[in-house]
């Protein structure tokens, strides 16, 4: 009898057990069904790249703000579909729908837009500054899912960068596994003062300090690596800053470290930008720094890489001296730094 009784309770147990598994299953299905219907910004986009090239070795998703035509025909001029294609690269610019208080641009100038160049992904979510994440997974999941490059380049449409530069450090790279680098942020809080640009609530993050992270700017990843943080983001809720979210929290969970470009590779502010395209027209001391803000001037971009261009052809630019550093001849007096409001003042110092 006592025999039988256990035979019973084991069974039962086991079968417990099963029940409690398959519920599990079922109930992380539901979840992860539930995730994906709400992510559906990832893959139901209003308008697709038109040209897609299989494999190339770069692609670089630029994210633009809907209304920024001028930014996008600067990133264009400087870098034409001929120059593109000669590195086996592909460029998309990042968009989503027209907010209901936009004046100056209409989705038929849009449309006509990617009608002439055929480079735009376009999202079924609104323009916002809170929705950069959304935009910023959509180009991540189209890269890696339809483009499937060696490498992918994010960069913002605000930003100034020399891809010639950039298509040449990545050939040296040599890493294709686990890369995620640009210009790494640590030991960086929430700001939860109201008046601050990027007050964060309590409820929105609840953490004193942020993960390291990379800034949204600019930074270098690969499809894997990519196409793991958008899977990972069905299971982690989005947070708005995009490039904390997406490099900092989902990074750290999918167990990728991050790696910082070269010391002499980034340039903070658009004043020292200034200052070094400065040196380099008129005292023709090449600038060989990659990347940096654009300051509001949207042919900011087309002005440095001419003026490369112009280093390069002439082979009239010299390096600048070790003992003149660009940070001690162009001085910004306030200080502060990436994440801050602050406008900085200059002095350009004669050498």
């Amino acid at each position: 009898m006592r025999k039988k009784f256990k035979v019973i309770l084991f069974i039962t147990f086991i079968s417990l057990c099963i029940w409690i598994i398959w519920s599990t299953n079922v109930d992380m299905s539901n979840t992860l069904l539930i995730r994906k219907n709400n992510y559906i910004f990832m893959h139901k986009n209003i308008m697709n790249p038109s040209q897609t090239t299989l494999k190339p070795f770069l692609a670089i998703i630029v994210m633009s703000y809907v209304g920024h035509v001028e930014l996008r025909s600067a990133h264009r001029r400087v870098m034409p579909a001929e120059l593109l294609k000669s590195m086996n690269a592909i460029r998309i610019f990042l968009l989503a729908k027209i907010p209901p208080n936009e004046k100056y641009i209409t989705q038929d100038a849009v449309e006509n837009e990617h009608a002439v160049y055929g480079d735009i992904l376009q999202g079924s979510f609104v323009e916002n500054y809170r929705n950069l994440t959304y935009k910023h997974l959509m180009g991540l999941n189209w890269a890696s899912n339809v483009c499937r490059p060696t490498y992918i380049l994010k960069v913002d449409d605000d930003i100034v960068f020399n891809l010639e530069s950039t298509y040449k450090f990545i050939s040296k790279l040599g890493v294709k596994e686990n890369l995620l680098m640009g210009y790494m942020l640590n030991n960086t809080k929430p700001r939860r003062n109201k008046q601050n640009k990027w007050y964060v609530t309590q409820d929105e993050y609840v953490w004193n300090d942020y993960p390291p992270y990379l800034s949204g700017w600019y930074y270098i990843t690969t499809s894997d690596v990519a196409m793991r943080l958008c899977e990972e983001s069905l299971y982690i809720p989005p947070f708005w800053i995009d490039d904390i979210y997406i490099t900092g929290i989902l990074s750290k969970a999918i167990g990728v470290s991050l790696r910082n470009v070269p010391e002499n590779y980034w340039l903070e502010y658009y004043e020292l930008l200034e200052c070094c395209l400065t040196d380099m027209i008129n005292k023709f001391i090449r600038c060989d720094f990659v990347v940096g803000p654009n300051g509001g001037r949207n042919n900011l971009i087309v002005e440095f890489n001419q003026a490369l261009s112009h280093c390069d052809q002439w082979k009239n630019c010299t390096a600048r001296p070790k003992e003149r550093l660009l940070k001690d001849v162009c001085v910004v007096n306030r200080e502060r730094n990436i994440f801050s409001d602050g406008q900085g003042e200059i002095k350009l110092l004669k050498l």
